[in-house]
């Protein structure tokens, strides 16, 4: 049975980083009253499900030395971490049809290791190749292209999942083509360069480094934006070729 920390946890990720995953069950957790004060009126599996993720999110905190957290909803509905720390959530759920349960991941990490987090978990089989090139850019597309074909579909929801990790860690949306990703040699790491566009109309780009990982039909990537107390991420040798 797939388990996003066990998974995580198999690969070289920070040491400073805490994690925590499970089942998406039925039952909603009981939420904290800072919580509750923020959410909108939702159905009951949805609540199952944003309750179970704020489950998760306190037990990473708690692992971090943080008990008693709260993780309300801001106006943007972004989670609200607690001063000092960042994180990230992700859910997908069940599918009743092909009988496969929902999953939930929660990471988090002190804002003093690292600026920002993102994660994303995605069950594999829902992109066709035909949708690949809405969100993957040319240089991705030549890149896949090359690999063995067995391994394409999960490539490509990993390049997915990777760029909804990236924006999630930068807290803001942006077009799928406006990341490039390269991944590692080995597949298990990424680094995604993100051109930015700030109040002035002004571009600049952001760099940040991810870790990629798949089992039993899920896929999870984690990026990480560093704190600029960290030396600037250098990019893994990629498949992707050097940039121009």
């Amino acid at each position: 049975m797939f388990d996003g920390t066990t998974l995580l946890g198999s690969i070289e990720v920070p040491p400073y980083l805490a994690v925590s995953s499970g089942l998406l069950r039925d039952e909603a957790p009981v939420l904290t009253p800072g919580e509750q004060a923020t959410i909108r009126p939702m159905s009951t599996a949805r609540l199952a499900e944003f309750a179970q993720g704020r489950m998760h999110a306190r037990i990473a905190l708690t692992r971090l030395g943080l008990a008693s957290a709260s993780i309300p909803v801001a106006a943007d509905r972004s989670p609200v971490w607690p001063q000092g720390f960042v994180g990230s959530i992700s859910h997908v759920p069940p599918d009743p049809a092909r009988r496969l349960p929902g999953q939930v991941i929660a990471v988090a990490a002190r804002s003093a290791d690292c600026a920002g987090l993102g994660v994303d978990l995605e069950r594999i089989g829902s992109l066709a190749p035909e949708h690949w090139s809405a969100f993957m850019t040319k240089r991705e597309l030549a890149w896949i292209a090359t690999r063995p074909v067995v391994q394409r579909s999960w490539l490509a929801h990993g390049l997915w999942s990777a760029k909804e990790a990236v924006m999630k860690a930068l807290c803001r949306p942006l077009e799928p083509q406006d990341i490039e990703v390269s991944m590692g040699e080995d597949t298990g790491t990424f680094f995604a360069e993100c051109c930015l566009a700030d109040v002035v109309s002004d571009t600049h780009s952001v760099s940040l480094n991810g870790w990629l990982t798949h089992t039993e039909g899920w896929v999870v990537a984690l990026a990480i934006l560093p704190s600029t107390r960290l030396p600037v991420p250098v990019a893994p040798a990629s498949e992707l070729g050097n940039r121009t």
